[in-house]
């Protein structure tokens, strides 16, 4: 075999696990300039046939797509472990299997994670802030993650074979039934049995006391944002300098028509084009200069030109990111929060023009940003499901991967966060070692867990092939568990914090309910409440001691889902604090808080107004017969909302709590049918998330 044949673009390797001795590496650019067809053709002869001899050996030919997407995992391991010393052609050969059936971008996004420009600078540094990976251009093919996952592939189970094949398959297969986790995995193991004491409500000597906690999520800072871009396009994110829309306006039309959708009383002076507008570091707006579009372009260069403080279909500009962090400072000064919550995903959704420059830009520009204005506050940050790369979502179980370059962005975050003094120096290996998770207790005495939710995330390639029998190869259970059992011995309270609900559609079944069977245990007397981001919508969801949701008595506690600072899609940028407890830290209410995207489209260039949204005690108990010294916990929720949500009939309060959700945006989904019924937009995304299991909010999707 002649290696030294193959065409060879760099030597960086990232991603390398310990137990695989690597060879030459052939690496592929992506995008625009892709030279795989390049590499085909610089195959040696014997690696050339390898590969053409196999390909359609790879994935039976007939059968259903369950079937097909089935076997070419199956047959995948199979010529790993046949061929051993090919190894390192089956990537490539997948990949070109897979360019037979499907475009290219769905190839290298789905397994191969080809995924940089050439654009891109490669630099290693040896220390200070820049150490690590600065940028990267290139992916290896022939150690890929695919090809490690596909060697560890339990395809005995049917039921791995078929999850990866729903969530990485696109539906290929048919969700199949999750397994009775406890049973399985002996989940009764993992804990000691539950002392009668912890089944008691703690006495509390001075809990009427309270205090005000901030949460914030899904900046999204979008760095590429343009100015009279195009922000009403076809492909999203818009406002981009490579926004369009398909319906492009004729020469007669005039963009005004477009922001007179949402006011009417619109003039050309109005509109919000202003490039220079930014906050100084005390946190003085200067608007700056007037660039005057229409002059230089006329008034149909586009159908809805990006105007200063961002599009509904755009991510966060920056004005708009620190216009929000400003307000969070003003609202401090009045309420003085004593913490702040942050649940992930500083990157836009862009990630196609994604770097790891600007992925380093975009957390230290959040997480300084926060620490400058709300200098002094604790902040309980986790990372999101854009906060990685390369690998989109990707997290790897260090008992594979051992090469520390894998691991930089955990590194990196968790050094910016030690420097901006959320946690001490002495902590920080401990919490790069749990990908960016960590345990810390309050002056107050509250423990907060904050989790790396991407191990659970059904994007992370590493978490499929083996659900059925390693259920906790990244350890996360185990570290979450010790310490619950910890605070349940002393009594202590605790909030647990992270990413992406644990009931969202895309999270991986069996990972679900473990987290669930975890909080069962643990709750309502240790586990007080948990919060996510992630969904850009303000949501909850309860959990029950039972699989059913219909009774009252099971309710045990809330998950609490926030807004989002950007408004993509379709949203009013938000965020909120919670009233807390002194001694039980359970949730007494909660502030809602926005402004209206459309009222900067066209209000010459100021700063947008924000409001008052809602408190959850006053809109969803406007009679106040909830008990005014009683928390907002499963019992509330319950009662005042999931009640009526599942009232299918009464669309009037199925559209207040989308409205809500939505931050009263003027593209909020209509719930209501021309036969008056309710919606299935509106089914799906109220009612199906009251399920805290994600197969169940699956299943119960409509349409």
């Amino acid at each position: 075999m002649l290696l030294s044949k193959l065409f060879t673009l760099s030597v960086i390797i990232v991603g390398a696990t310990a137990d695989f001795h690597l060879r030459n590496q052939v690496i592929v650019n992506h995008g625009y300039s892709d030279i795989s067809d390049e590499i085909f053709d610089n195959l040696s002869r014997e690696d050339g046939d390898f590969i053409n001899f196999n390909i359609n050996k790879v994935q039976i030919a007939n059968g259903s797509a369950c079937d097909k997407c089935k076997s070419r995992i199956i047959n995948a391991k199979n010529l790993v472990e046949q061929n051993p010393d090919k190894e390192h052609l089956v990537g490539l050969l997948l990949f070109k299997n897979c360019l037979n059936t499907q475009w290219r971008e769905a190839c290298q996004w789905t397994d191969f994670f080809v995924t940089t420009s050439s654009r891109n600078e490669q630099r290693f540094n040896d220390d200070g802030p820049d150490a690590g990976i600065s940028s990267i251009s290139n992916v290896n093919f022939y150690d890929n993650d695919f090809l490690q996952i596909i060697k560890r592939f339990n395809t005995s189970s049917e039921y791995d074979l078929e999850t990866y094949c729903y969530f990485k398959g696109n539906k290929a297969c048919k969700l199949p039934a999750t397994p009775n986790v406890t049973e399985l995995f002996d989940l009764e193991s993992w804990w000691p049995k539950k002392d009668s004491k912890y089944n008691k409500p703690p006495v509390y000597t001075n809990n009427s006391e309270t205090f005000n906690v901030l949460h914030a999520s899904d900046f999204h800072i979008q760095l590429d944002y343009k100015l009279g871009a195009e922000g009403n396009c076809t492909s999203v994110p818009c406002g981009t300098s490579s926004s369009y829309s398909k319906d492009a306006p004729g020469k007669t039309y005039n963009f005004t028509d477009y922001y007179k959708s949402f006011n009417s009383d619109v003039s050309g002076n109005d509109i919000s084009f202003y490039p220079d507008s930014h906050y100084d570091e005390n946190a003085k707006f200067s608007k700056g200069d007037y660039y005057d579009f229409p002059q230089y372009f006329g008034w149909s260069f586009n159908k809805a030109p990006a105007t200063s403080f961002g599009a509904y279909l755009s991510d966060a500009p920056y004005l708009l990111v620190n216009n929000s962090i400003v307000e969070m400072k003003k609202l401090h000064q009045e309420k003085n929060f004593e913490s702040i919550i942050f649940t992930g995903d500083s990157f836009s959704h862009n990630g196609e023009l994604a770097n790891p420059d600007e992925l380093k830009f975009s957390e230290a520009a959040i997480f300084n940003s926060i620490n400058h204005y709300l200098n002094g506050v604790q902040v309980f940050p986790a990372l999101g499901n854009h906060d990685t790369m390369f690998r989109y979502a990707e997290v790897a179980p260090r008992i594979y991967v051992s090469n520390a370059s894998y691991y930089w962005n955990e590194d990196y975050v968790t050094d910016l966060w030690v420097n901006n003094g959320w946690f001490d120096k002495k902590d920080a290996d401990a919490i790069k070692t749990h990908y960016t998770g960590y345990s810390f207790t309050t002056k107050r005495g509250l423990k907060v867990i904050g989790l790396n939710s991407n191990f659970y995330y059904g994007d992370n390639l590493w978490s499929y092939g083996e659900t059925t029998t390693k259920p906790d190869k990244f350890g996360i259970w185990k570290f979450l568990i010790d310490e619950l059992v910890d605070s349940e011995s002393h009594g202590q309270r605790v909030w647990i914090l992270a990413h992406i609900p644990s009931n969202n559609y895309d999270v991986l079944p069996i990972q679900s309910h473990i987290f669930a069977a975890i909080v069962k245990r643990f709750s309502p007397y240790t586990i007080a409440n948990l919060f996510f981001g992630h969904t850009h919508r303000t949501q909850y969801s309860v959990y029950y001691s039972t699989n059913d949701t219909s009774k009252i008595e099971d309710a045990l506690t809330v998950s609490w889902v926030n807004p989002s600072v950007t408004p993509y899609t379709n949203f009013n940028p938000g965020f909120r604090y919670y009233e807390v407890e002194n001694e039980s830290f359970n949730i007494r209410n909660s502030f809602s808080y926005y402004f209206d995207l459309n009222g900067t489209f066209t209000n010459s260039g100021n700063e947008p107004t924000w409001k008052l949204e809602y408190s959850a005690r006053e809109s969803y108990d406007p009679k106040g017969t909830w008990p005014k010294d009683a928390p907002l916990n499963g019992t509330f929720w319950h009662s005042y909302v999931s009640k009526y949500l599942w009232n299918t009939t009464d669309t009037h309060f199925n559209q207040k709590f989308m409205n809500n959700k939505y931050r009263q945006s003027p593209l909020t989904p209509n719930c209501t049918t021309a036969k008056n019924a309710l919606d299935n937009k509106c089914f799906n995304d109220n009612n199906c998330f009251l399920y805290f299991l994600s197969d169940d909010n699956i299943n119960c999707q409509k349409g």
